[in-house]
């Protein structure tokens, strides 16, 4: 069953949300710290779905983990239990459209999402935000596969130094389907603690490094 619902959780893991869509809502609680990887989750009015955060720090500069989010494909890797991932269309050097696709054993259905993702710096801080939100009407549904139905979540790089940046990474979703909420919300720990375990083995990889983009400065 396990296995099951990560499947599931994990079409929505490399998607990010708006901090200015959900206020004053339950304090966050913190379930899991390990590994410099700290989770956090809270109810959210007029949800059965819980919205989780995770942070960390990652010995890697901006431009190496924009690096790793724009290798699209190999989301396959650090991701937990992704089947497919891919950029359906390249908006700007800044903003495009990904689909995830998330295989689930017999007899849950399989899961996909369509997300719009912007990325933004700040010029003064160096901050840069990736703000994504599900899009599940811009490509047509498939034949035995859920459509994520509501999707809003946030990665957020600070750069402490010119090889070290804090990351913060928040998500709330509705997978659709007739799946009940406590059960997705009792896995929803593991899938941002193992998404930022792998993220930080990804940044490693010296195909990253030194990769140059038009639209973000390094500290």
């Amino acid at each position: 069953m396990k296995q099951v619902l990560f499947s599931l959780l994990t079409v929505i893991s490399v998607h990010a949300f708006s901090a200015q869509a959900i206020a004053q809502e339950a304090p966050w609680k913190n379930v899991r710290d390990r590994n410099d990887i700290q989770v956090y989750n809270r109810s959210i009015k007029g949800s059965d779905f819980k919205e989780f955060m995770a942070q960390t720090t990652l010995d890697a500069k901006i431009s190496t983990i924009i690096a790793v989010f724009n290798d699209t494909h190999a989301g396959v890797e650090w991701v937990e239990n992704v089947d497919e991932m891919h950029t359906e269309k390249v908006i700007s050097d800044s903003e495009t459209i990904t689909v995830t696709y998330s295989k689930a054993p017999w007899p849950v259905a399989d899961r996909d999402a369509v997300v719009l993702n912007k990325t933004t710096q700040d010029p003064d801080t160096l901050v840069v935000t990736i703000e994504q939100e599900g899009i599940p009407d811009y490509l047509p549904l498939k034949d035995g596969v859920v459509r994520v139905k509501s999707l809003t979540s946030q990665w957020v790089f600070s750069p402490i130094s010119d090889s070290v940046t804090h990351v913060h990474y928040q998500v709330l979703t509705d997978p659709g389907g007739n799946l009940p909420a406590w059960l997705i919300n009792l896995v929803s720990v593991s899938q941002p603690y193992n998404s930022l375990l792998g993220l930080k083995q990804m940044v490693k990889r010296e195909k990253y490094h030194n990769q140059y983009h038009p639209h973000i400065v390094d500290f």
